[in-house]
């Protein structure tokens, strides 16, 4: 039975923990971009799951978090279906320019980031 994977990123896919969030920073590999930074620590045999955090100093006050954090997990919800099912916990930082970039500028920073990190398939296959 061949199931096509959705786009959908549920609370299941959530880094919601303090705890999973500080090992994720600890010993998360970093990959920076222009305007956001991700680390993603190798989780073997463990569900992929993500997290977003736009601070204050970095992003600016509350509007423009949420804008950051909004912007960005469209981004990656929209590129979910070519993200492996497991092995990965995947932190995205926002900066400053996450919020003011236009949409395909920061879609392909954090394209390149997933890419570069292995944890996304090329565009037409789907991640198992």
């Amino acid at each position: 039975m061949n199931v096509e994977r959705g786009e959908r990123l549920g609370r299941f896919h959530r880094l919601r923990s303090s705890l999973e969030i500080t090992e994720v920073k600890a010993a998360g590999r970093p990959f920076r971009g222009e305007h956001c930074m991700l680390l993603v620590l190798a989780r073997p045999g463990v569900p992929t799951r993500v997290g977003f955090i736009a601070s204050k100093k970095g992003v600016g006050g509350a509007v423009e978090r949420n804008r950051a954090r909004r912007r960005l997990r469209e981004i990656l919800r929209r590129r979910w279906p070519r993200i492996p099912l497991t092995g990965y916990w995947i932190l995205v930082i926002a900066h400053r320019g996450a919020t003011t970039a236009p949409h395909q500028e920061l879609a392909s920073d954090l394209e390149h980031q997933l890419a570069t990190a292995g944890a996304l398939a090329p565009i037409g296959e789907a991640a198992h």
